[in-house]
């Protein structure tokens, strides 16, 4: 018998739905660009490619499109880095905008997998109960806090088109499956393993041979995206990892129970999973996941006839098996990392509609509103840590606040630490955690530039020249400290010097349009203006969202007497921030 609260949850599920993810993500979008996301798409050179050259994202990797031409090439994502730029274009650097996109797209992602599951359940009469249930734990599960904090996750659009093929797959609609699966390998890399869950399906459907045969456009698809993947990137299948095969098959066994755990028991969460190995039987954690995995390969022996069950319960460790094949060997900042979070956001979907499911067979013995009130009690709790873990995401200051905590010896966390603290004008804070990261890796140039850049607010200019001089010296093709010594020597009115640096750092980063910028600055005070226009032109060529290089542009052009040329820069400058006032003032003297 249905309750009346049952009634209420099935009448307008979509609205529930969407409610939860509001109530679970909507503190996510006072966050603002964190971690990588500077290096994706606050400091991309490319993020707003004019629209004749976006044929350039397919024959380009994901790190060289943002301007790291000389790092190993090993991510081919063209439709991800389409997705960025498609963002700037609508947003500007806002990152308010970033985060509501990736929010509406997850609330599309929620409502397909409710839709899905509605298929999967047609024949069971408490299918719309279990596809509810199911998709409001993805909905608000912590683990995708990630998705909402970080504008450069590539799982929010790696899951939507995941679960768009899947529904596509189910309703039998293969062209538009074969899409979406497409786009999904062009996302991001995990896409590959779906048909390898879609194919349990597929046998059910079809039988063996005509399954089988279902899934060949599937694999042409594979085959394609990987003479694509060879094609542009250094690595198809990842660098070697030189490990004995006995300590990996036991640190995988271990990292699939602690994906497990993470699911079931999603606090307390962190940003970092150091890497470790266990090499021996014996150990506790590495028994314990052996009678886990013993016990799941049970259940999916007993499921065996069930198969909208098994799928359920395989598709999430078939997704898994990529980053379990190479645990320990995902890059974070300096270090390595173990797991991550975000590798689980395409597993959860499945993994909640089989809880839900298997929740639901219990209704055969337990009261229903007991059921109905656990529920109630499950997602609140979920959306208290989501809200939580959301605030880990909100600026550089709390992320690496959270990543120093947990890893108080790494001096990559100290570093990006102190460079927060600067944005916060809190320079002595910074100068004591850049001493930190100094102490953990001594003469490191990265960190004496950055202690010179304190310096330098401070207004104690030759301290900061001996720090980025002896930056240099330790690391001469760091482009960082050439520019920030040619701002000093700006500063101290050393112009001729102030040139020779910033022409260094071209030439170490020709696309760096803060370099091109300033080395404009010291060509108009030096009088060449037509030098100085032909840099600022370069810089916004470069980054056109930078007010205060209209601005200047302007002022150059008024000087050479392009009054019009001049009015337009100013004008710009206006419509980037409304509030610039020495760019309207500027404009308002054009008037005179």
């Amino acid at each position: 018998m249905i309750s009346k609260l049952e009634k209420v949850l099935l009448a307008r599920p979509y609205i529930i739905l969407m409610l939860l993810v509001v109530l679970a993500f909507a503190n996510a979008l006072q966050n603002s660009f964190v971690g990588d996301d500077f290096a994706i798409i606050v400091n991309n050179p490319n993020i707003n490619l004019p629209a004749k050259e976006i044929m350039s994202t397919f024959t380009q990797p994901l790190a060289k499109l943002a301007g790291f031409q000389k790092y190993p090439q090993v991510y081919y994502r063209p439709v991800l880095s389409l997705y960025f730029i498609m963002n700037y274009k609508i947003w500007g650097m806002n990152p308010v905008g970033f985060h509501l996109t990736g929010i509406l797209l997850y609330i599309l992602t929620v409502l397909v997998l409710y839709r899905a599951s509605m298929i999967l359940f047609n024949n069971n009469e408490n299918g719309r109960l279990i596809s509810l249930v199911g998709a409001s734990i993805f909905a608000v599960h912590p683990i995708n806090s990630e998705m909402a904090g970080r504008a450069a996750s590539g799982e929010i659009l790696l899951g939507f088109f995941i679960i768009l093929s899947l529904y596509f797959f189910l309703r039998e609609k293969k062209y538009l499956s074969w899409s979406t699966f497409a786009l999904a390998l062009l996302s991001k890399e995990a896409a590959v393993m779906l048909p390898f869950a879609l194919v349990i399906l597929s046998i059910d459907r079809k039988g063996i041979k005509k399954g089988l045969l279902a899934m060949i456009p599937y694999v042409i698809l594979i085959g394609a995206y990987l003479i694509l993947r060879a094609t542009f990137v250094d690595t198809v299948l990842g660098d070697r990892i030189e490990q004995p095969i006995f300590t990996r098959i036991l640190t995988m066994s271990v990292a699939t129970l602690d994906y497990i755990k993470l699911f079931l028991i999603p606090y307390p969460l962190h940003l970092f999973y150091p890497a470790k190995w266990y090499t021996s039987l014996t150990e506790p954690k590495v028994v314990l996941a052996i009678v886990v995995l013993l016990l799941i390969s049970s259940l999916a022996f007993k499921l065996r006839k069930d198969k909208i069950m098994l799928f359920l319960l395989l598709f999430p460790f078939i997704m898994l098996a990529p980053v379990i094949w190479r645990v320990n060997a995902f890059p974070y900042g300096f270090d390595l990392t173990y797991i991550a979070e975000r590798f689980l956001y395409i597993s959860i979907m499945p993994f909640s509609l089989f809880v839900s499911a298997s929740t639901a067979r219990l209704t055969n013995y337990i009261r229903r509103k007991y059921i109905e009130v656990v529920w109630i009690v499950v997602i609140m709790i979920l959306i208290t840590i989501t809200a939580y873990s959301n605030m880990r995401w909100k600026n550089n200051l709390t992320f690496y606040q959270e990543i120093s905590r947990e890893l108080p010896n790494a001096d990559y966390a100290h570093n990006n630490l102190g460079v927060a603290l600067v944005e916060q004008g809190k320079l002595d804070e910074a100068i004591q955690e850049y001493l930190t990261a100094l102490k953990l890796k001594p003469n490191d140039a990265m960190v004496l530039c950055n202690i010179g850049n304190v310096y330098a607010r401070k207004g104690q200019l030759d301290k900061a020249i001996q720090e980025y001089l002896t930056a240099i010296r330790l690391k001469p093709d760091y482009q960082e400290s050439y520019h920030n010594l040619g701002l000093v020597y700006f500063m101290q009115g050393r112009l001729t010097d102030s040139i020779q640096e910033y022409t260094i750092a071209l030439r170490l980063k020709p696309d760096a349009a803060k370099t091109h910028s300033n080395i404009a600055d010291v060509y108009i005070k030096l009088g060449e203006i037509d030098k100085g226009i032909e840099h600022y032109q370069t810089a916004l060529r470069l980054r056109p969202d930078i007010a205060l290089t209209h601005n200047n542009l302007g002022l150059a052009y008024k000087q050479k007497g392009l009054i019009n040329e001049a009015r337009q820069e100013f004008e710009t400058a206006l419509k980037i921030y409304p509030y610039f006032i020495y760019a309207r003032q500027n404009l308002e003297s054009l008037k005179k």
